[in-house]
């Protein structure tokens, strides 16, 4: 009996590790992803490519933190969860700030607002407000 209860202790532990290891390589596949996608059209020196991947998987695992959290409400205060996506969006362009240049950071921006208009559907676009980021200011949609 204690062999069995063993077995099915150690069967789970296998399964939610390698349920954890699945997540973060798809984490991981989206980071890469987007490094290479902001290298193409940003034309990124490799140092530049390998400072962002760290500040997009940041914003990437607080941002699923946050949707997780909600995604089991009945209700959920919408105002809330766009005003702590906004906020993580604009600590990612600042960080993003210090690894590109004005025009890149500006033209990646761009970008990313005009996807959101795009695709209204995604999740980036649900907390949308309409408004854009300026270069000197926090006003953006993601």
């Amino acid at each position: 009996m204690i062999r069995q209860y063993l077995a099915v202790v150690m069967f789970l532990l296998f399964v939610l590790s390698v349920s954890a290891f699945a997540q973060d390589e798809d984490l991981q596949s989206t980071v890469d992803y987007k490094v290479n996608k902001m290298k193409m059209a940003l034309k990124l020196t490799d140092a530049q490519a390998n400072a962002i991947g760290p500040i997009i998987k940041d914003y990437l695992i607080k941002r699923g933190a946050v949707l997780q959290e909600v995604a089991g409400q009945g209700i959920v205060d919408h105002v809330s969860v766009k005003s702590t996506l906004k906020a993580l969006k604009e600590d990612e362009y600042q960080k993003l700030g210090k690894v590109l240049s004005n025009d890149q950071l500006q033209k990646w921006i761009d970008k990313e607002n005009l996807m959101a208009v795009l695709n209204p559907d995604s999740i980036e676009s649900t907390v949308d407000d309409g408004q854009t980021l300026g270069p000197n200011g926090a006003n953006f949609k993601f």
